[in-house]
């Protein structure tokens, strides 16, 4: 259906800028790992600005103009934050900052980061840039930052599919993250089971199109396995009365190994067995004597 479409195109994009920004963060602590970057600010960038990247890639572009802007502005926090003993050095923090600071504002209101939690890290960002200023910080070589500045501009380069690992998924972050309605997207939350590998194999080679009972929040659901992402992260599963739930892979598994969804040709055969039990015991009800 239209719907169901919808809610593919939903998770793939949820996927595609879920693991864009797990590859950024990785991508970003083998960039900064040699450089002496204060904690508060490699914290920012893993877990603040690497979501940012993704969203911008996926929502403008990779190689659009806004997009780029983003990606310099880290470099460009990155070289603010270190020492600045010479006066022209100062002068060009003072020159650029109101820029730099608009730039992060602008790139965690896309993120949907507003009011205070984002004067936080604004004032926490301001006040390394303050020691910076004074000579607290490390100096970081120019050459480090102009190699940074380039890799971030080619980031899609250096990122790979490796070691991404299940995603941080609920429905409030597709709407946060994508601007759409989640109001009929179900997201399964984690059972706190760790699957075996011999479950997430079944889970991998779960079949399009195959009828499932889903128990979810103590509902059972008749659904069809209607999609799997490019990456495998992703299962969606849909119902008759027009609901869609999203799956991750880990939690495929855990839902698989706890009975919690179960092929729907093994339910009806346990329905039909306990029926038939019941009706032989209702016609001969003394047999629970023996």
């Amino acid at each position: 259906s239209d719907a169901t479409q919808r809610v593919m195109s939903v998770a793939q994009q949820v996927e595609q800028k879920e693991t864009m920004a797990i590859q950024y963060t990785i991508e970003l602590r083998k960039m900064l790992n040699d450089m002496p970057v204060r904690e508060d600010i490699r914290e920012f960038l893993f877990k603040v600005w690497a979501e940012v990247l993704a969203i911008a890639a996926l929502k403008y572009g990779v190689q659009d103009v806004q997009t780029v802007t983003l990606k310099r502005a880290a470099s460009e926090l990155v070289w603010a934050a270190s020492a600045k003993p010479s006066r022209p050095d100062r002068a060009r923090v003072i020159q650029d900052l109101p820029r730099l600071l608009q730039q992060l504002r602008a790139g965690m209101t896309l993120l949907g980061v507003v009011g205070e939690p984002q004067e936080t890290h604004i004032k926490t960002i301001g006040a390394t840039l303050t020691d910076a200023f004074m000579s607290k910080t490390e100096a970081i070589p120019a050459a480090q930052i102009e190699a940074l500045a380039k890799r971030l501009a080619h980031l899609e380069d250096f990122v790979s599919d490796e070691g991404t690992g299940e995603l941080a998924l609920d429905a409030a972050s597709i709407e946060l993250l994508l601007g759409v309605d989640a109001a009929t997207i179900d997201v399964a939350p984690d059972t706190s089971v760790k699957p075996t590998e011999d479950m997430l194999q079944w889970a991998r080679e779960l079949q399009v199109g195959h009828w499932f009972m889903l128990d979810h929040n103590g509902r059972a659901s008749q659904v069809q396995f209607v999609w799997r992402s490019e990456r495998g992260q992703l299962h969606l599963f849909a119902s008759a009365n027009g609901r869609s739930f999203l799956i991750q892979a880990g939690r495929l598994g855990s839902y698989l190994q706890t009975g919690l969804l179960v092929p729907a040709e093994d339910e009806a055969l346990t329905v039909r067995a306990t029926r038939e039990a019941l009706a032989k015991l209702d016609a001969h009800p003394e047999s629970l004597l023996n």
